[in-house]
């Protein structure tokens, strides 16, 4: 289990982002990589109305299953986090949770390409469709603050919602 405290800045682009992680010692660790994930619920939607996230993710060759806990109100997004890597296929994962009655309700692709500064900080630049974004994640809130600060990034710009949540906001403004 891992407390991830995390916080999304909206940019027009990435090349300053990855100078100035390079200028601050940030290390690439994966180049961009294509990243497809799917949120699935019981079909009461539980999970949903507890503030529970259960996500299959298929992220290059790996695959991942993530269980997010509901979250602590606040400036930013803070949840604990539950995350395996997979050693059987996205189609075995699939039908092992629909045999379990879960359904997949949200499905977003994005490409992710991540950058470190230290062990505890990762820095992540996200493409998808309805815009690019820079997503800080940390184990606590004072690391996120710093590399946003670092970044050259405002706080109070920062977004503690979802991709899922963001991708619908696009969509409502759409129009």
């Amino acid at each position: 289990m891992f407390t991830e405290v995390e916080l999304k800045y909206p940019v027009k682009d990435f090349r300053e982002i990855r100078e100035n992680l390079r200028r601050n010692g940030a290390m690439l660790i994966c180049e961009p990589t294509e990243e497809k994930n799917t949120l699935y619920d019981l079909p009461d939607e539980s999970l949903k109305h507890s503030g529970t996230l259960l996500r299959l993710r298929e992220f290059g060759s790996e695959v991942i299953l993530t269980v997010k806990e509901p979250g602590i109100p606040g400036a930013m997004k803070i949840r604990k986090e539950h995350e395996t890597v997979l050693s059987i296929s996205l189609r075995a994962a699939e039908e092992m949770l629909k045999a379990l009655n879960y359904v997949p309700v949200f499905h977003y692709e994005k490409t992710r390409e991540i950058w470190s500064q230290g062990e505890e900080i990762h820095i992540c630049l996200d493409t998808l469709y309805f815009g690019k974004f820079v997503e800080i994640e940390a184990d606590t809130q004072q690391k996120v603050s710093n590399a946003s600060r670092v970044l050259g990034f405002n706080l109070r710009e920062g977004l503690s919602k979802s991709y899922r949540q963001l991708q619908v906001l696009s969509r409502s403004s759409e129009d």
